[in-house]
């Protein structure tokens, strides 16, 4: 195994995040969410929560309750289009709520509306008489099979501290109406991928219809429109001393039991986030805003001035260069994330060093593109935020001469020696075989020579 360190600069990027959330490394600046009983701050391109306080606590959700009634609305198929009249079953509950000074799209039993006027009611003005009526459709004028649709889907959405009894808000905790603030970010969550939910509630105001009970417009209505509902959002209204052009959608709440409860979208330079306020203190700041207003504001401006989602590791750049035995082409090999890493750091000069670990095994050729080298882990303020595999670009083929020689080098020094000892063998053998050819020339040439001093022999 082989480990390297490497540092990288921070550079502000926006590219696909990590399936599993860090804990929350941040604190915000004091104050800044004291007067919120529940937070639950999540940066969505890093996938890292980034700061939470009683976030598992059970709380009454007031409107935000809504949020399940309309995303079951836009999930349950029928075009939004689809013509709906008020049925007068309907008229003790509109009754009760007008009784409990709940807030209303202005609806009437009898009216006949569209799937979409119930959605803009139940949402921009937090219409309970919309969301009512949003039950008895997707009930079948049953409300406790519109519950349980209800229950069913927070369950599918990992919720599991919330409960609904209504499908607008007003019941409590006594009632069995509860959630947290982690849930609610989980329902809400569910509702910004949902395009029809963002595109109402980034609206700030909407006309509803002309009916049959609602026969008058008002002045300045378009053609075939009667009355105008606004959104409680308050922070998407430019005229807001709250007004943050950062702020998409999404809802609020109020009863006395759940106190302020907001849960906005932000979004700026290309990064998405979401925030989840329950239990903020009743009553309006001096600027006239309600401090679930102003607990999203504090959090927001500060998230968004210091904290960026930071491009860690790309898939383009080799992290680590390592040896590589038995390849004619090449004698490294480089070591490329499978996926990139973008991860939630400071901005400016409190940006941290993102440390990136590799631990690779040693590698001999033949490698495969895409094999798994290694395992890159990316830690910010010691905290590990993320990890990808490090895997081969392309295949390295091994070398046959070059394994095989690898293969053989422990023996050389005996072969060398072998080959002095046969060469040294040859020598001496050539040398006894040459003196004993020479012998026998020496003896041939006796044998037929003739003798020197002998006379010649009858003359």
């Amino acid at each position: 195994m082989k480990t390297r360190l490497l540092c990288a600069v921070m550079l502000l990027a926006l590219a696909i995040g990590l399936a599993t959330p860090a804990a929350a490394q941040w604190e915000p600046p004091q104050g800044a969410a004291d007067k919120a009983q529940a937070v639950y701050l999540y940066q969505l391109d890093t996938e890292t929560l980034v700061y939470a306080k009683n976030e598992e606590e059970q709380r009454a959700p007031a409107s935000l309750t809504k949020l399940m009634t309309a995303l079951l609305l836009v999930e349950s198929g029928p075009s939004l289009d689809t013509a709906f009249t008020i049925p007068q079953d309907l008229q003790p509950e509109f009754n009760e709520i007008r009784a409990n000074y709940g807030t209303t799209a202005g609806l009437l039993c009898g009216e006949t509306v569209t799937l979409e006027d119930l959605l803009y009611g139940c949402l921009l003005p937090s219409g309970n008489d919309a969301a009512s009526a949003i039950a008895w459709y997707l009930g079948n004028g049953n409300e406790a099979a519109f519950l349980e649709q209800m229950n069913q889907r927070a369950a599918e959405l990992g919720c599991t501290g919330t409960h609904f009894s209504c499908p607008h808000g007003l019941d409590g905790i006594a009632q069995g109406n509860y959630s947290t603030a982690q849930d609610m970010f989980r329902i809400a969550r569910a509702c910004m991928e949902n395009e029809t939910l963002m595109e109402v509630m980034c609206s700030t105001d909407y006309w509803m219809p002309l009916t049959e009970l609602h026969t008058k417009a008002d002045a300045g209505a378009p053609e075939g429109k009667s009355y105008q509902i606004r959104s409680t959002v308050v922070m998407q209204n430019p005229d807001s001393p709250l007004y943050r052009d950062y702020i998409r959608g999404m809802k609020t709440g109020f009863t006395d039991e759940a106190g302020r409860c907001f849960v906005s979208g932000a979004q700026q330079g290309g990064a998405s986030w979401l925030l989840v306020v329950m239990g903020a203190q009743d009553g309006l700041a001096e600027d006239g805003v309600n401090y679930a207003f102003h607990t999203t504001a504090n959090l927001y401006d500060w998230a968004l001035e210091t904290l960026a989602p930071t491009a860690a590791v790309n898939t383009e750049t080799p992290e680590v260069q390592l040896p590589l035995r038995w390849c004619a082409e090449s004698d490294t090999v480089g070591l490329y994330a499978r996926d990139p890493l973008v991860v939630l750091a400071g901005t400016g000069s409190n940006a941290p060093e993102i440390q990136i670990e590799t631990v690779v095994d040693s590698l001999d050729a033949p490698v495969q593109a895409g094999q798994v080298l290694g395992q890159l882990t990316v830690q910010v303020n010691g905290e590990i935020v993320g990890s990808t595999e490090l895997v081969a670009l392309q295949d390295y083929q091994r070398s046959f001469w070059l394994y095989t020689g690898d293969l053989l080098r422990p023996w050389l020094p005996l072969l060398a020696a072998l080959v002095c000892v046969l060469l040294i063998a040859l020598v001496l053998l050539v040398r006894v075989l040459s003196r004993r050819a020479a012998v026998r020339r020496r003896r041939k040439a006796i044998r037929v020579a003739p003798p020197r001093n002998k006379p010649p022999q009858n003359q």
